[in-house]
């Protein structure tokens, strides 16, 4: 049995991911139960090493040890262990969003008296304290922030204000459910300076980036030499109002259309360049792939009119907010 912890952030951006990168490659798992952030699922090693590499909102991935009642002899639970569960491993406790505050405190005191270790061990056990429970696994996996740290907006060669973090592309990306085992082809047709494409070409997928802006393009082309991606992704100066692709040529359209008024063309509504762009991506798809992007909220109801012109599924939408005064809907919609 394993474990995986989602971040809360975006907690059914996050669900969807596990599940998209899972159906992405054709993986059998199981699912045993969820706990709030926390999901028990049956699969084999093949799974856990693809999450462990493709996941963005993936906090921590472990096996479990034990499920018990935050009442229970926490303390005796620990010292009766397998000994080959506690030999050489650090033993975290944590509550989440405060619950067992006390009790993870207590125990954590508790824990230093019997000499466990905090640093330089073989594996880490934690306890995590949420809803009555205590949840006890060995962590084979945890997010890291260097795993993004180098493509950070502001680190890059060529960057722009208003770029999408990686955690958040890479996400999108995987729910788009394309293989990387097949080396799927993805397209992006508000490319920006290629974050998107970047967190793509990192899972080993190819991509065709295009914009309408050719400065855009020309950072977009820095930052893919720089992150070793010039073999991965094409970079193209096109409008994404007029197909330039045969139809059914790409595996999934994964993009992040411009919000403020100076990224829009002139003469051009926001609501049209995205009904555009909407139009173009369901010829250019193949059948059965789908396409992610966002929207500010305002357009929701516009976007679903179109949508539901076209032979197509809304399989899902999330909300995300990105300032006070913008929150987006991410769309993902399947075309049949």
């Amino acid at each position: 049995m394993y474990i995986v912890k989602l971040s809360n952030e975006l907690l059914s951006l996050a669900l969807s991911e596990f599940f998209s990168i899972a159906e992405a490659e054709n993986m059998d798992y199981k699912i045993h139960k969820r706990i709030d952030e926390f999901l028990f699922f049956i699969s084999d090693e093949e799974l856990i090493k693809l999450l462990a590499t493709r996941s963005a909102l993936l906090i921590e991935l472990g096996r479990v040890i034990d499920v018990v009642e935050e009442n229970d002899d926490l303390y005796g639970i620990i010292r009766n262990l397998n000994s080959s569960e506690v030999s050489n491993s650090c033993i975290d406790v944590d509550s989440i969003r405060g619950f067992g505050r006390e009790t993870a405190y207590n125990l954590q005191r508790m824990l230093s008296t019997i000499g466990i270790k905090w640093r330089g061990c073989k594996k880490r056990i934690k306890i995590a304290i949420v809803a009555g429970l205590a949840i006890i696994y060995e962590i084979v996996y945890r997010r890291r922030e260097v795993k993004f740290y180098s493509r950070e907006p502001h680190r890059r060669p060529c960057y722009r204000p208003g770029t999408m973090k990686p955690t958040l592309a890479r996400a999108l990306v995987n729910i788009a459910r394309v293989s990387s085992k097949k080396r799927e082809h993805l397209l992006d047709p508000f490319c920006g300076v290629g974050g998107i494409a970047l967190e793509a070409c990192n899972m080993g997928l190819q991509v065709t980036c295009t914009d309408i802006d050719r400065k855009m393009i020309e950072c977009a082309k820095i930052n893919g030499v720089a992150y070793g991606c010039e073999n991965m992704v094409e970079f193209i100066e096109a409008d994404s109002l007029y197909s330039i692709f045969r139809d059914g040529f790409f595996d999934a359209v994964v993009t992040d259309p411009p919000y403020g008024i100076q990224s829009i063309p002139r003469s051009q509504s926001l609501l049209k360049l995205i009904e555009g762009f909407i139009y173009n991506s369901y010829y250019v798809l193949k059948r059965g792939s789908h396409m992610v992007f966002a929207t500010p909220i305002h357009l929701e109801d516009h976007i679903d009119r179109i949508l539901h012109t076209l032979n197509v599924s809304i399989l899902e939408k999330h909300l995300n907010r990105v300032h006070g005064s913008l929150t987006r809907v991410i769309y993902i919609v399947k075309v049949l």
